[in-house]
């Protein structure tokens, strides 16, 4: 009898294949991109896992470190593939690629993986508090362990759904992501430091998915994987399958964002080197600085709460506090109140 079900080993593989695979691409992607001078940023980390999936996530600090986890990704997808196709040939991987803003449009969640931390923390009534200080807290120099971190909000939606149109050839990504591809593409060396080749991007027309961007028949734009490159060709010949120029690509994601400004925005990153995605929306910035200033404001309050009732404890700590003596005294007084008060009652001569 085997040691695991059938479906075990597979998966198992999976995880720890890509793990390696992830790690092993990225460290040289990150390698090429200082070679140009191009910021890589910190690296991918799993965001988590469900069923035979992972999913990454990484923080952008520059719009060029998209194109640098792609290249990384990809790459990592097509080592990890042979070794799949070799040990479990009707087994294929698919990918998908979106960006989300945070924390205006979206948010991170935090949870205490412990019930007990649950247990000791005050519920403060205040949902929208509470999570910004688990958010402090968990990017604070001293990580709570104990702290989940996960993300919701349209534009993580809009990633889950898009991954339902995903093959083994098609990299879906979403219209943001798109558009920030294409500016770090237009700009990357061909020279052979960088060495990666220059994604495809191709466009499959628009779709309605369910419960996201209003009902709105949402781009699908992707990047070609070439899992079989020769049959590929081929049948690219006869449907007559083109990769799209940049200039279309760039000129349709910005027109489309533009029309739809209910539901998406222009991405932005702080101190962007490219003025494309340097410029906060004003209505944003808005709902940053509000964010700030009720954090800091309540924050202090709570400050100014604890100190309080921490004073008021040690106040009455201090009043009850009585020597000896004091105790004694106070022992007599009551022993004198009860002798007074519970005595038996002096009977009549007479009797009833």
């Amino acid at each position: 009898m085997p040691p695991a079900e059938p479906w075990f080993s597979p998966i198992a593989q999976f995880y720890k294949g890509m793990e390696i695979a992830v790690a092993r691409e990225w460290a040289l992607a990150e390698a090429r991109s200082l070679q140009i001078n191009w910021p890589p940023g910190e690296p991918p980390e799993l965001w988590k896992s469900v069923g035979d999936e992972v999913i990454y996530t990484k923080l952008l600090t520059d719009h060029r470190q998209a194109l640098t986890a792609l290249n990384a990704w990809m790459a990592a997808v097509a080592s990890y593939r042979v070794r799949l196709k070799h040990q479990f040939p009707s087994l294929d991987l698919k990918s998908t690629g979106w960006i989300a803003g945070f924390p205006v449009h979206n948010a991170e969640v935090f949870f205490r993986s412990s019930s007990l931390a649950r247990e000791l923390e005050v519920d403060e009534g205040d949902e929208v508090y509470s999570n910004l200080s688990l958010l402090h807290e968990y990017y604070s120099e001293q990580r709570d362990k104990e702290l989940t971190r996960d993300f919701i909000g349209p534009a993580i939606d809009t990633g889950f759904r898009l991954a339902q149109l995903s093959s083994p050839r098609r990299l879906v990504i979403s219209v943001e992501l798109a558009l920030m591809l294409i500016h770090a593409v237009r700009t990357q060396p061909s020279d052979e430091r960088y060495n990666y080749t220059k994604p495809r991007f191709f466009f499959s027309g628009r779709h309605n998915f369910k419960g996201v961007f209003g009902g709105l028949p949402y781009p699908v734009f992707w990047i070609d994987m070439h899992p079989s490159p020769s049959l590929e060709r081929t049948e690219d010949k006869l449907n007559k399958l083109e990769p799209l120029g940049t200039d279309d690509v760039l000129e349709f994601c910005e027109a489309f964002i533009k029309e739809n400004s209910s539901y998406c925005f222009m991405p932005y990153i702080y101190n962007n080197v490219e003025p494309a995605f340097a410029r906060v929306p004003d209505h944003h910035q808005e709902r940053l600085n509000s964010l700030r200033d009720y954090w800091e404001s309540e924050r202090t309050k709570r400050e100014v709460e604890r100190k309080s009732l921490s004073q008021k404890d040690d106040d009455l700590d201090a009043a009850g506090a009585n020597s000896p003596a004091d105790d004694s005294k106070a022992a007599d007084e009551l022993a004198a109140w009860f002798a007074e008060h519970l005595r038996e009652p002096e009977q009549d001569g007479d009797q009833e």
